[in-house]
């Protein structure tokens, strides 16, 4: 086969290279990050483990890893014949596809065909099952490490589930796909219990599947169900820290598990979350020993942002816990250092960025008018967000207020979309 006719019939394969997974690097990097964080779990099973590690092999390809490619594209054959022992062949339809592209740009023309050829005959022989093998696979790495494409990732769940209705995975995968495609906001009572009733019947088919318990467990919690959520995380505790009851428990369980694996930084960077929504949730507002849990953080977070060089979210959690033990001036630095490096952030981490930014300048610095001037560029980044809703908000307090420079807030707002919906009302 000729290398152009090759390329063509590559380029009709369905799998990571041809799905338009356009990542800038530090995107690429940081999904590299969290599925190492996940693969490396101990005591973690799910029924997805060969989809993230075929996903992870295509980041290491992006990344320039070949090595690193071909070793997560055997571990993704190996899960996958694993949990799937009747039919295995046809589960490995976008692996094989991988495989050809990553024989592709090796140079490896004859083993790049054998591949383009397998998937071939698995396409003909039995196209409706490939077809619901690749909308699922689709649908679970958008729903996992695309946040802005929750909507598309529910739909490709739905067109495989059509295929194979059957199919515990995909049911499990729709059940966390409409979890997260929902805003906290737009929850509704028959919404919320739509959703528990889509988790407990995923936990039903996959009781060992870890993140569907603990999503599960979390929505019981956040629906009132505190004991039997309690009960649920005393049956899976030993086995993850992705459980939420109350502070004080999360930060005693992260502790004492970090003991037992010192060396984690999973763990720093989840005892480092719990000890942020203690510090900034009400209780601990009065209470007179908050700066000691302050200083704990400070000094946990400086450790997980080396950790995790590459991490937005890491270093804004840092910066704030700089802010609340006083030293404003190092969240500043910060802050300054993002801000010569906005321009390759991609545009969800610019939005929430800016946002955090103009938070910053507003309470810390006192800085009313920049503050404007970032939450103005928040909201300019069309990507529906918490951190748009939030900059919008604050804009349109300062117009209902009549603060400074409302009427130019008030034109800003109009040409977002031209119509003046912000104002209709």
């Amino acid at each position: 086969m000729a290398q152009t006719s090759l390329k063509i019939r590559l380029q009709g394969l369905e799998c990571h290279f041809t799905w338009k997974l356009n990542y800038s690097r530090s995107k690429l990097q940081s999904l590299g990050e969290t599925m190492i964080d996940i693969s490396s779990r101990e005591g973690v099973q799910c029924s997805w483990t060969g989809y993230l590690y075929n996903f992870l092999a295509y980041l290491h390809h992006a990344l320039g890893s070949t090595e690193d490619t071909l070793q997560c594209l055997k571990k993704a054959e190996e899960a996958i014949r694993q949990n799937n022992p009747d039919d295995v062949e046809l589960r490995l339809v976008v692996l094989y596809g991988n495989l050809a592209w990553v024989h592709y740009h090796q140079g490896e023309l004859t083993e790049s065909q054998t591949y383009v050829e397998k998937v071939g005959r698995l396409l003909r022989d039995n196209p409706s099952p490939c077809s619901g093998v690749v909308w699922g696979e689709r649908a679970w790495t958008l729903n996992t490490f695309d946040v802005s494409k929750k909507k598309e990732a529910l739909y490709c769940f739905w067109m495989a589930l059509k295929e194979d209705p059957e199919n515990k995975v995909l049911r499990c995968g729709y059940a966390m796909a409409f979890n997260k495609s929902v805003d906290r906001k737009d929850i509704t009572p028959k919404l919320r219990s739509e959703m528990l009733e889509h988790l407990r019947i995923a936990k039903e088919l996959d009781p060992e599947d870890l993140y569907i318990t603990v999503m599960y467990l979390q929505r019981l919690a956040e629906s009132g169900q505190v004991e039997e959520a309690r009960k649920l995380a005393n049956e899976v505790i030993e086995k993850t820290l992705d459980i939420y009851v109350s502070h004080d428990s999360s930060i005693d369980l992260a502790r004492r598990t970090l003991e037992r694996h010192p060396n984690s930084r999973q763990l720093k960077r989840h005892l480092g979350k719990c000890y942020k929504w203690k510090i900034f949730s009400l209780e601990e507002e009065r209470n007179p020993m908050r700066h000691i849990l302050i200083e704990n953080a400070v000094n946990l977070y400086e450790e997980v942002v080396t950790l995790y060089p590459t991490s937005l979210a890491a270093k804004l959690d840092l910066s704030a816990m700089y802010k609340e033990s006083g030293r404003v001036d190092r969240a500043d630095k910060i802050f300054e250092d993002l801000l010569l490096k906005r321009e390759g952030m991609e545009p969800q981490d610019l939005q929430r960025f800016y946002n955090w930014y103009a938070q910053h300048l507003f309470y810390a610095k006192q800085d009313a008018s920049r503050s404007i001037d970032f939450h103005k560029k928040a909201a300019e980044i069309m990507l529906p967000t918490d951190q748009r809703d939030s900059s919008i908000h604050v804009l349109l307090s300062i117009v209902h207020n009549r603060g400074g420079r409302a009427e130019e807030i008030v034109d800003f707002l109009d040409g977002l979309d031209g119509e003046g919906q912000y104002f209709i009302q």
